[in-house]
Order: structure tokens, then C-alpha cells, then sequence
């Protein structure tokens, strides 16, 4: 790489110190031969990235090249270590040991990866090529270094004679060519009178005759041509007796050289033909250097000839062609048929090599293609030289297992095309392929010098030379001799005439065979290898078949994924897939790892079961598991460690490097349980990051979110939990009850949750969970009889106060008031403490209408939850001070909760600020997302203050939309029923009471709106439901005491009117309502203190005025009554007492104009009474006006409205004594004095017409005495007194 890429590298590295660039710029040093640089740089990037195999591996190269293999082999350790199942370590690593020759060492990591990826036939090779080195064979190939090339002959060479002989010759002789090169490459030398030689012969290029006959003599150079066929030819058969002569790459003559092409010359199968300037020609690449070939080459030219020397320095440059020839070597006949291929290897096992000087052999007998060895006497194969001896003056150095050299004159020779040969260890080409595929090579061995001997010299015992059976070269060159003797030109002719003939031949015998005849045997041959192939296919799919059709790898790969997804199916399922793998290799660390993990989920998870404990603790204690899965190892001790061992594995778990995602999340959520909350949330980032998909860690994440009652970002965890493992119990339930807290997707989360009641393999830990979080659902969904018959079921179990808990809130949903705060109260045993049981019940004794109760029961040292009841419940008491003091402690950060702030906006509104109020509700409510609908009911009171009815009803009516919101419901009904509109107030009312019986509220407003529908009776009954309910409210008795009193039941109503003021001495409704009464019991003076009460405490009541005005029509006063009237339109415009009464004081004035006035209002009038009041006013002021008819029709309605009401019957007695009805009259007028035994002027009615019967005189008197006694001051006073002397007399007579 260029030094540029190296600078930029180290660029990035500098701006970012944890990049993984790191691996870059140290594959770039390597190159570059910085080997110490290099482990520099991986040891500063491996800080950063513990988990690079990638960076070990390179770290252990550069220590290889720095002479350092022990450092290296530890890291190498440590790459496997990081993932023991992952082949790409195995496959670097066994590269690199097979390049150092190191096979023992790179069997058992070449092993491991054929298991790992049993489909890869690379690995496989070079296993096979690892065993055969150990056993003596060739060491293992990785790039094509040597091949075959077919001599190219000018178009005008002949061929000799001898090229006609078999081409089975031609690759022996490139057998021993090779065999002699590596077998002893010590003797090869540089000769150089070769190229000298075939440049003086001038035509060995264009006749490969003369090139033949010039090796054959060996005088000039002889044993190498430089180039050509024939050249070669030349030397493979006429240099057998040069010593290991080389052309020289200068190509400069060496009478030396010459000289070593004699007779008596060493190795001349070890010569090759070396130039620069004809390389491209002979189709021989001198580029691939490598060091060692030089160092052969000078060792072989330092012990050589004088001659010699001339040529090394000059074969430095093209000795880069250097490469291993330890593969099988493919042949070709002159036909062009390819033969067996030759496996020619050195032992490097041993690094022995043979010696010229000492003449020591290889180790063992190579084989020949054939498989079969040569014998130790050195008998040549079928094929050799017949009377070749394998013992006589060869050059020393022969192979002993290659064949015979070929024949003179044959057209065929091996070409070696590396170039040059050395014995040192095997060398990996870069063009092999992966990363340390650019090694450079160790050192050479350096053999030892070779003495030239004329007389081969074979050492008694020890190893053989390569070189041993290479036949004599003497015979050869007789060969040779003898083939060169025959004339040319007739055995061109008859070899001619006869290929002829035989064509011919063939050709008539082709026309004459069938097509069966002609491809038969191709057609067997393509049948056969169909069925092997279908054979080989069919046993392939049967093992993947057998395999689940997965590999190891695959196999552990889904089990991750199953394990991951955390629940008891994949849980189960993930065994499943674990006994596969252990089928394919026992000895897997990785697999036995995670059956421990997996056994340990199941025991913490699901069950607790021993059997689980003890197949972990086993599976923990198999090889190289605690050694390749320490983070596994760490989880699973935490999970199924007993009571002794708990503390210590989680202090090992918490105080480990490890960064694995199963460790992370582990650790989460044993921090979570310290309360170490900061270190718990970074903890399960870091897991997150590991695995994004990480169950457990979402659910553990999610569960905190729901306690932190952060709601939304739980929801977020456990949806994503849910699309990693949609059956995850814990992410359902989890869900469920995220949702029910923020009252979204109710219906989707019971439908969720429910079936998991009948799942059988839903843990038992989360039983109690799911039935809480179901019955919960089915209140929400108003179920609330089936909510409390589940709820019920868990109330004495491991969560009976989360239990009590749900029984009381749907028991206030269900309108149970009496069973919700029993059961808060139980949960309130079990955890004193406990603000949410609290909070609880005090939010209980306000829907019950006991505000006082909740002071006393709920002591202000509780939290904010506490607090804000107690300032709810001082509201509803109207002691707004207190109320916001208590409101004030649960700010937070200046900030308060909603309801407080809707508290406290109805606190300014009564304080006269509602204004203010309004603004900040308003506010409030347009920057919430889901307004809350306290804040909904606080704006309609504040509207309902201001008289903006409109806006008050819009917004109970948008809180009216929640089902269970009774307050809403009660408010939109109380302002219907102000409105004069109770016939529309009943639904709502009705709504409010089924939600909740106990509010008083709902039950006053819907109390009051049947009395004004005239539903006495009904009522009735809802008051008194309410009074038993709550017998302390003051409410209640007053509602009840009204309905009394309109059912005419006076003496029963001024009891309970009695315990009202009692209850309430504050209250002016109560005072003006005993006022009532006490005028119904004849109790005027009672009566008048009790409206002066009332007025006092709210003088701006306009029934209280109308009232008033009621009391002086009493006395006869109606010019005070007309004022009091007045008083009344002028607080309450819309009020139907006040307009009727300012009719009805003057009476019997209005005529037809006013009576059609007071039809309007009794149309419109909210309740019966001021209905019968506005009818019996019309009724008096038809009798004025002479109409009769419709006078009466007037009366009797308003009777029929009002049958307890005194005036109806004054206004139904005076038009029937207008209509002569005497007998009605009496009985309507003497029941209007009943009903109203201080009213003055009915008191007159009556006596006016008693006195007219002499009978009935006393009770005219009587009642003319008690009209003086109540209406002394009235214009009628003054008739009255003046007649009842006189009829006093006339009734003593």
C-alpha cells in the first residue's frame, strides 16, 4: 500500500482513537514490513475493540514476522476465544500455521473448521494436505506454481526419432527434473556456459535437432538450453551428467560452465533455463520473489565450480519467480491426453534436505503417480531405461519414487515454470487468498554446499537423496546417439504413409458402426455419472434433512434467536435446536453454553424446577465452556445459584468486563432492585446496544417505566419487546397495563391479556400479575361484577395488597362505595404506610360525601397523593385557606398537578376571582393533549358563576363522554335542572346516581328535579337513600326535610329541616326551608327569624326574597310583599317566583294581559310549585277579569300541581264561592287554611263565607280573630274589626 494510504490511516486513527481503522493501517504496515509498528497499532485499537479477531490475528502475524511464535500462538488463543464457533478465526489461523509448516500445530484448528463449515472444500483440502505432511507426504498447496507447457517447434524443425516413442516418458523426465530440484537444491548451479552454449549452436532455436545433438555431446555448454523445445529437449536428455547447470541470466559464456556440462557433472535434473530477456516468451513469469530462492542460489554458487560464481549475483533479480512445488504436477502425452498428476513433495517436517557434500537423501521414498514406490535398490519403474542401474555413476540427489526420464528425441517436457527451488518451509502465494495470505516467507534452511563428484556416491543407511534413481545419463546419450543415426527422411515417410493408411482405416471402420457402437461407452459413461451424482445429491439432502437442513453454525444461530425472544415456547424450542448441535459436535463449547443459559432461564423463569438447576450446573462444567462463554457462565451462575452462592455470583456478575448483552441486562435488573437507578439505566443501554432485540432487557426496561409511572416510554419498550417476541407473556401484561393507566386501547389489551388466563405455560410469577391486570380491564370495561369475582380470587395471595387495591377501585367504579373502602382499609393492614392505599381511601370518603371522615382518617404527614385529597376534601367544605395550603405541598419544581391546579382556580372563583380562574383553566386545558376532565368540570363552574350557561353546559357535557365520570354527569344534570329544564336534568342525574349512589350531589339534583316534576314519592325515596347513606350530611336531611314538606308531611320535615341547620348552621337554603315549615306549622314568628337567618347568610338568594314576599301576603302586606318580589326578579332575572309574585301582589288587578303573562311562566317555570304558583296567580286574576271558566280551570290546575300548597286552594275556594259552589268553596278555602294556618288572608276567605251560615258563626269568628291575629295591619283588618263585635253577639245569642 502507499504511503499515503498509511499517512491517511494513521490520520483517522489520530482523530478517533476507538475507530476500527486500526486493522487497515496495520494490514497496510505489514506490507510495508513494519512488523513492530504493526503491534503497536493492534495493541492501542484492541484496547478499544477486545472483540476484533480480525485485529488478534494480525497482531500474532507481525509477531511471526519478528521471530516471536509463542507471542503469536497466544494470540491466535485469544481470537479463537472470542467466538469458538466462528470458522473465520479457525480459517486465518490454520493459514497461518500451514504457511509456517507448523501442520501438528494447525490439525486440530483445520479440524475445528471443517466442522464449523462442512461444505467448504477449500478447508477440507487443506486438511487432507495437513495430514498427508504430518505422515511424510507433500506439504499443503495453496496457488498453482509449477505447470506443463507444450513445447512450441519452428515451422521448419523435424522432429527425432525418439519423439515417436510413448509419451508416458515425457512426464517422468519432468518428475525427476523436479524431484532432483527440490530434493537437493544445493547442486543447483548456475551454468553458464548454458545460454553461451545454445547461443554459439545458432540455430537451437529454429532446429531442435542441433540442439539435441549439442546436449548429446555436451561439449559447448552443454546440459541447458537457454529457450525452446528443443532446447530443453536437449538438456532434459543429452545433461544428465551436468552437475546442476544453470543459464545464466546474463547469458555471458563460462568456460566453467561448459565444463560442468560434462559427463562426471552433478544433478543435472535440477537445471532450468534462466534469462530476463526471453521471459515473456517462454511464458515464464520471474515476478513472486522471494528471498530464499537468492539465499538457495548463492549457497549452490558459493560451493560450485569456479566458474560458477560469475553467474549468482545475477539470478538475485529473477529469483522472485521462487515458489513451492509441493503439489501434483499434470502431465500431457504428445497427444495432448493429461496423465496422473505427479505428487512431488519435500518432507518438511523433519527440514532435512539432501547434501551434495554428504550425499544424504530425503527422509522417505516419494511416490510415483502411480502410487507405487521405487524399490530401495533402486529399480526403476515399468517405463525406465531397462538397462539403467539404479547404483551406478548417476548424479547423486535421484528420487526414488519417480519414473524413468524420457526417451531422446520426445516431443514433451515440463516446464518449471517457478523458476528456482528451495527447501525451506512452504510458502502461502498472496494470490491464495486471504488475509495473511501476504506473509512473506521464513528463512531458508541453507543447505549445505555440494562437492562435485564424478562417481556417485550412495552413504551406507539414513535417507536417500531425491536424486537416487534418475537413470545414468550415459545411456540416454547413447539412446540418443543411436536414434540420431537413422536417416531422417524415411522414417518421416513411413511414419507418414502409415498415419495415412491408418486414417483411412479408421475412417471406413467409423462408417460402418452403429451409433451404439460408435457412443455406447459415453453414453455408459455419462449414465454412471448421472447415478453417482444423483447418489452424491441424495446423500447430501438426507444429511441436511437429518440436520433440521441447517449447519452447527446455523444451528446455534437460531438458537440465539429463540433464546432471545425469552419465552417458554422458545425457550423449549431453543433445547430442541441445542440437542441438534450436539448431535453435529459433541465437543461444542458454544452449544453447551447456551443449554446452560437456556436451563437457567427456565429454573429463574418458569418453574424453579431442580432438574433445570442441576442440567445448567452440568452443562457449565463441560470442556472449554467456562474458558469460550465466560459471560453465559457468569448469567447463569447468578440465575441458579442458591442462597449461599447468590451474593457472590451477583458481585461477580456486577463487577465484570464482560460486554455482553445477557450480562448487561442481568445487571440492570439487579441494580433496579438496589434502587441504583442511574447505574441500572446504563446498564441496560449498553445492553440495548449490544442487541437492540434484547427481550429481557426491553421487558426489565418497560417494567420500570411502568413504575416510574412514565407510561408512554413504557408502552414504547414493551411494543418493542413484542415485535421481537409476540408471545411474550411479561411484555403482554406489561402492555395491558400501561394502557390501562393511560385509559388507551382498552378493548385490544383485554383481548391481549385474557388468554392468558387458560395458558398453561405462563410462569407462575406473572399469574398474579395477569389476573390483576385482567380483572382491572374488565372494570374499565364496566364488568364490574365479573372484575370482582376474579379480583376476589387473589386477594389472599403473594399480591393480596395490589389486589385489595384493584377490588377498591372497582368497587368505587361500580358504584360499591361500602366495598371499595373495605377493601382499601385491608390494604391498609397490609401496608400501613402505603399513600396509595390512602390516597385510596380518602378519595372513597369523598365520593361518599364525608369530607370530614377523610381529615380525620388521612393525617397531613402523607405524600402528595395524600395531600391532594385532603385539599379536595377541604374544597367540598368550602374552607378554601385550608385548602390551599394543603394544595401547596404537592407542588413540585413550581408546578402543580392538574387536579390541584383545578382546585385552586375554583378556590379564586369563590373567592371572588373567577376571572382569574377562568384564564388559567382555559389555558390549561388548550395545552394538554388529553384534557383531564377535572379541569373540564372546574371550567364549568367558573362559567356556571359568570352565568355563562352555554360554555358551562358545552364543557360537562365533553366530560360527560366518560362513562364512569359521575361528576360530570351530576353537574350537566344540576345545570339542566337550574335551567329550568329538569325533564332534560333526569337522564344525566339518573347516570350519576347508577355511578355512584352515595353522591350526595347527584342524589340532591336528582331529588329535586323529580319534585319538580312532581314525583314526590320518588323523590322521597332518593333522599332517603342518600340520609342512610350519609347520615352526618346536612344535605341529605335538608334534601329530605323538602321532599317532606311537599309531600305535606310538615311535622316529619321540621325534624329533619332541624337536624339540617344543625348539621349545617350555615346554611341559608336550610334556614329559608325551615322558614317554610315552620309558616306550614302555623309558627309565624318562627318563621320570620328563619328567613331573617337566611336572608342574613345569603342576602342575595332570590327564593329567599320570594319567600319574604310570601310572608307579608301573609300579614296582608302587599306593598311589602311587591318589594320583596322585586328583590327577587332583581337577583335572579330568570327567577319564576319573583315575576309571578310581582303579578300576584296586585291582585285582583292585570286582567286578561297579565293572565296571559302568567301562562307563559307556568309554561315555563322549572319546578310544580312555581308552576301551581304561577297557575293559582293567573286563576285570582281571571276572577278579576269576570272569567270565570278559565279561572277555574286555573285553580284546578294549580291544585293538581300543587295539592300541599295553601295558595292553590285559596285560588280554587274563591272562584268556586264566585261561582255560587258554596260547598267547594268551603272545603277548598278550610283546606287552604290548613295548609297554611298563618296565612292571613285565607283565614278572611274562609270566615267570609262561614259567616254567611248561621252554624258555622263561631268558625267565622274564629277565623276573623286569626286573621286579625296574622294580618292586623291589612286594609281588611279594619271590616274585620268593626263586624266582629256585632257577630260575636248574634253568636252568644
Amino acid at each position: 500500500m502507499a504511503k499515503s494510504m498509511v499517512e491517511r490511516y494513521e490520520q483517522l486513527l489520530r482523530q478517533d482513537p476507538t475507530s476500527s481503522v486500526f486493522v487497515e493501517l496495520a494490514k497496510a504496515l505489514l506490507e510495508k514490513g513494519e512488523a513492530a509498528r504493526a503491534i503497536e497499532v493492534c495493541g492501542q485499537g484492541i484496547s478499544h475493540h477486545p472483540t476484533s479477531t480480525v485485529g488478534r490475528v494480525l497482531w500474532g502475524k507481525a509477531l511471526i514476522q519478528l521471530g516471536r511464535p509463542a507471542e503469536a500462538m497466544e494470540q491466535f488463543d485469544q481470537a479463537i476465544s472470542i467466538e469458538k464457533d466462528n470458522p473465520y478465526a479457525y480459517n486465518l489461523i490454520g493459514e497461518v500455521l500451514l504457511q509456517r509448516g507448523l501442520y501438528r500445530s494447525a490439525l486440530p484448528i483445520l479440524r475445528k473448521a471443517v466442522t464449523l463449515q462442512p461444505n467448504d472444500g477449500r478447508v477440507k483440502l487443506w486438511l487432507e494436505q495437513a495430514q498427508q505432511a504430518l505422515a511424510g507426504g507433500p506439504a499443503p498447496v495453496f496457488a498453482d506454481l509449477m505447470g506443463l507447457e507444450k513445447p512450441k517447434a519452428d515451422d521448419d524443425a523435424e522432429a527425432p526419432e525418439g519423439a515417436q516413442e510413448s509419451g508416458a516418458a515425457a512426464p517422468m523426465a519432468a518428475a525427476r527434473l523436479r524431484a532432483a530440484a527440490l530434493g537437493d537444491t544445493a547442486k543447483v548451479k548456475l551454468a553458464e556456459g548454458a545460454e553461451a552454449g545454445a547461443r554459439k549452436a545458432g540455430a537451437a532455436r529454429a532446429n531442435g535437432a542441433a540442439g539435441a545433438q549439442a546436449g548429446a555431446s555436451g561439449a559447448k555448454g552443454a546440459g541447458a538450453a537457454a529457450n525452446g523445445a528443443a532446447g530443453a529437449q536437449a538438456g532434459a536428455a543429452g545433461v544428465k551428467g551436468a552437475a546442476g547447470a544453470q543459464a545464466d541470466v546474463s547469458g555471458a559464456p563460462s568456460a566453467a560452465g561448459a565444463r560442468a556440462g560434462g559427463p562426471g557433472a552433478d544433478g543435472a535434473a535440477g537445471a532450468t533455463s534462466r534469462r530476463t530477456e526471453d521471459a515473456g516468451a517462454e511464458g515464464d513469469s520471474a515476478s513472486g520473489a522471494g528471498a530464499e530462492g537468492a539465499d538457495s542460489l548463492e549457497a549452490a554458487g558459493a560451493s560450485g565450480a569456479p566458474g560458477e560464481h560469475a553467474g549468482v549475483d545475477s539470478t538475485r533479480d529473477v529469483a522472485d519467480s521462487l515458489g513451492l512445488m509441493n503439489r501434483s504436477v499434470p502431465t500431457r502425452t504428445s497427444s495432448g491426453a493429461e496423465l496422473p498428476g505427479l505428487d512431488l513433495s519435500l518432507d518438511d517436517e523433519d527440514g532435512d534436505q539432501a547434501t551434495g557434500a554428504a550425499g544424504t537423501p530425503p527422509s522417505e521414498a516419494p511416490r510415483d503417480a502411480s502410487g507405487e514406490s521405487f524399490s530401495a535398490s533402486g529399480e526403476a519403474p515399468e517405463g525406465a531405461d531397462a538397462g539403467q542401474d539404479a547404483s551406478g555413476s548417476e548424479a547423486g540427489g535421484r528420487d526414488e519414487g519417480l519414473q524413468a526420464a524420457p526417451p531422446e528425441g520426445t516431443s514433451e517436457l515440463p516446464l518449471l515454470l517457478s523458476g528456482e527451488f528451495t527447501t525451506a518451509k512452504p510458502t502461502i502465494p498472496a494470490s491464495g487468498g486471504g488475509l495473511l495470505g501476504d506473509l512473506p516467507p521464513p528463512e531458508p534452511t541453507g543447505a549445505a554446499p555440494v562437492a562435485k563428484r564424478s562417481t556417485p556416491v550412495r552413504p551406507s543407511g539414513g535417507k536417500r537423496s531425491l536424486l537416487d534413481d534418475i537413470p545414468d545419463a550415459t545411456a540416454q546419450t547413447a539412446q540418443v546417439a543411436a536414434a540420431k543415426t537413422a536417416p531422417k527422411q524415411d522414417t518421416e515417410a513411413l511414419t507418414a504413409a502409415y498415419e495415412k493408411e491408418l486414417r483411412a482405416k479408421l475412417e471406413r471402420e467409423a462408417a460402418k458402426t452403429s451409433f451404439i457402437a460408435r457412443h455406447g461407452v459415453k453414453a455408459a459413461g455419462a449414465v454412471v455419472a448421472v447415478v453417482v451424482l444423483a447418489i452424491i445429491i441424495g446423500g447430501f439432502l438426507k444429511y441436511r434433512a437429518d440436520q433440521g437442513g441447517q449447519t452447527l453454525n446455523e444451528t446455534l444461530a437460531r438458537t440465539e434467536d429463540l433464546i432471545i425472544q425469552d419465552s417458554r415456547g422458545s425457550l423449549d424450542a431453543a433445547l430442541a435446536q441445542l440437542a441438534r448441535a450436539r448431535e453435529m459436535d459433541e465437543s461444542s463449547s458454544r452449544a453447551w453454553a447456551l443449554t446452560a443459559w437456556t436451563h437457567a432461564l427456565l429454573f429463574a423463569d418458569h418453574g424453579m424446577s431442580p432438574e433445570d438447576r442441576r442440567q445448567a450446573l452440568e452443562a457449565l462444567e463441560k470442556p472449554g465452556v467456562k474458558e469460550g462463554s465466560p459471560a453465559l457462565v457468569l448469567t447463569t451462575n447468578v440465575l441458579v445459584a442458591d442462597d449461599r452462592g447468590r451474593e457472590p455470583a451477583r458481585r461477580a456478575l456486577l463487577a465484570a468486563q464482560e460486554d455482553s448483552t445477557e450480562v448487561h441486562a442481568l445487571a440492570g435488573g439487579l441494580l433496579l432492585e438496589a434502587k441504583d437507578e442511574k447505574k441500572a439505566l446504563e446498564r441496560f443501554d449498553r445492553a440495548l446496544r449490544a442487541s437492540a432485540a434484547n427481550v429481557r432487557a426491553l421487558v426489565a426496561l418497560g417494567n420500570y417505566y411502568l413504575v416510574s409511572e412514565d407510561f408512554p416510554q413504557a408502552i414504547e419498550m414493551f411494543e418493542r419487546a413484542r415485535k421481537k417476541s409476540p408471545e411474550h407473556a411479561g411484555a403482554r401484561i406489561g402492555l395491558a397495563e400501561a394502557r390501562l393507566a393511560l385509559d388507551q386501547d382498552l378493548n385490544a389489551a383485554l383481548a391481549d391479556v385474557a388468554p392468558l388466563a387458560t395458558d398453561a405455560k405462563l410462569p407462575a410469577a406473572l399469574k398474579g400479575r395477569q389476573q390483576l391486570v385482567h380483572g382491572e380491564l374488565l372494570a374499565a370495561q364496566g364488568k364490574h361484577d365479573e372484575a370482582r369475582a376474579l379480583l376476589s380470587k387473589g386477594a389472599q395471595g403473594p399480591l393480596a395488597f395490589e389486589f385489595q387495591l384493584a377490588l377498591g377501585a372497582t368497587g368505587r367504579a361500580a358504584g360499591k362505595l361500602d366495598v371499595a373502602q373495605a377493601a382499601y382499609e385491608a390494604a391498609l393492614k397490609l401496608q400501613p404506610k402505603s399513600d396509595e392505599a390512602r390516597e385510596g381511601l380518602g378519595r372513597t370518603l369523598l365520593d361518599r360525601d364525608r369530607e370530614r371522615e377523610v381529615l380525620t382518617r388521612l393525617e397531613g404527614d402523607g405524600g402528595r397523593k395524600v395531600a391532594l385529597v385532603r385539599g379536595a376534601a377541604y374544597a367540598k367544605l368550602g374552607d378554601w385557606k385550608k385548602a390551599r395550603a394543603e394544595l401547596a405541598r404537592t407542588r413540585v419544581n413550581d408546578r402543580y398537578p392538574p387536579e390541584a391546579v383545578s382546585w385552586l382556580a375554583l378556590a379564586d372563583a369563590a373567592e371572588g376571582n373567577a376571572t382569574q380562574a377562568r384564564e388559567v383553566l382555559e389555558k390549561a386545558l388548550a395545552a394538554a393533549k388529553r384534557p383531564r376532565n377535572d379541569m373540564r368540570l372546574a371550567l364549568g363552574q367558573v362559567y356556571l358563576r359568570e352565568r355563562a350557561f352555554d360554555k358551562a353546559q358545552a364543557q360537562f357535557e365533553e366530560a360527560q363522554k366518560d362513562p364512569r365520570d359521575y361528576e360530570a354527569s351530576c353537574s350537566l344534570g344540576r345545570l339542566l335542572l337550574m335551567r329550568g329544564l329538569p325533564d332534560m336534568a333526569l337522564k344525566p342525574l339518573t347516570q350519576a346516581v347508577e355511578r355512584n349512589g352515595a353522591h350526595g350531589e347527584a342524589r340532591d339534583a336528582l331529588g329535586r328535579t323529580l319534585l319538580a316534576l312532581g314525583r314526590t314519592p320518588e323523590a322521597l325515596k332518593q333522599f332517603e337513600a342518600w340520609q342512610l347513606e350519609n347520615p352526618g350530611s346536612a344535605g341529605a336531611h335538608k334534601g329530605f326535610a323538602l321532599a317532606l314538606y311537599h309531600a305535606g308531611r310538615r311535622k316529619e320535615a321540621e325534624g329533619a329541616v332541624g337536624r339540617a341547620t344543625k348539621l349545617a348552621p350555615e346554611d341559608a337554603e336550610a334556614h329559608r326551608l325551615r322558614a317554610a315549615i315552620l309558616f306550614a306549622a302555623g309558627d309565624a314568628r318562627g318563621g320570620f327569624s328563619a328567613l331573617e337567618r337566611a336572608n342574613r347568610l345569603d342576602p342575595k338568594d332570590p327564593d329567599t326574597f320570594c319567600e319574604i314576599a310570601h310572608a307579608f301576603l301573609r300579614q296582608g302586606n302587599a306593598d311589602n310583599a311587591d318589594a320583596a318580589f322585586a328583590a327577587a326578579r332583581r337577583e335572579g332575572p330568570d327567577a319564576t317566583c319573583g315575576r309571578v309574585g310581582e303579578l300576584y301582589a296586585q291582585l285582583p288587578a292585570g286582567g286578561r294581559p297579565a293572565a296571559r303573562t302568567l301562562e307563559d311562566l307556568a309554561a315555563r317555570a322549572p319546578t310544580t310549585w312555581d308552576k301551581a304558583f304561577a297557575r293559582a296567580a293567573m286563576a285570582r286574576v281571571l276572577l278579576g277579569a269576570g272569567a270565570l271558566k278559565d279561572a277555574r280551570a286555573a285553580a284546578d290546575e294549580a291544585v293538581k300541581l300543587a295539592p300541599h300548597e295553601g295558595r292553590s286552594h285559596l285560588a280554587l275556594g274563591l272562584v268556586a264561592l264566585k261561582q255560587r259552589q258554596e260547598a267547594e268553596a268551603k272545603a277548598a278555602l278550610s283546606k287552604a287554611v290548613e295548609l297554611e294556618p298563618t296565612d292571613g288572608p285565607a283565614h278572611l276567605a274562609l270566615a267570609d263565607l262561614l259567616v254567611r251560615e248561621s252554624a258555622e258563626l263561631p268558625r267565622a269568628i274564629e277565623s276573623y280573630e286569626a286573621f286579625l291575629r296574622l294580618a292586623g295591619g291589612s286594609q281588611e283588618a279594619a271590616r274585620v274589626k268593626k263586624a266582629l263585635p256585632s257577630l260575636k253577639k248574634k253568636a252568644a245569642r
